[in-house]
């Protein structure tokens, strides 16, 4: 599973953890605790912190689907190495 969540998140860049568990077909509450492993591991790191939904001047603000709450995830080049996805 982790690295089903790593594949998804280089084929489909930033998404929301709602968009993420319905890709995956399992819970959000899975999925919080795959994105924390991950990013425990290494694999992700995040790039923005709690969100203030302030997108004017966010780097992110055209990939975003986080609807001003929560963190936004990327993948580490160790990440991306273990997705596979060229």
């Amino acid at each position: 599973m982790l690295r089903q969540v790593l594949r998804t998140v280089a084929r489909e860049g930033i998404l929301s953890s709602s968009e993420l568990a319905q890709r995956l077909d399992v819970g959000e509450e899975l999925v919080y605790e795959i994105i924390e492993e991950l990013g425990h591991l290494r694999y992700l790191k995040a790039v923005a912190g709690d969100c203030n939904h302030r997108c004017s001047g966010c780097p992110f603000a055209s990939d975003c689907a986080m609807g001003g709450v929560g963190r936004i995830w990327a993948l580490t080049e160790k990440g991306l190495r273990a997705s596979d996805v060229p």
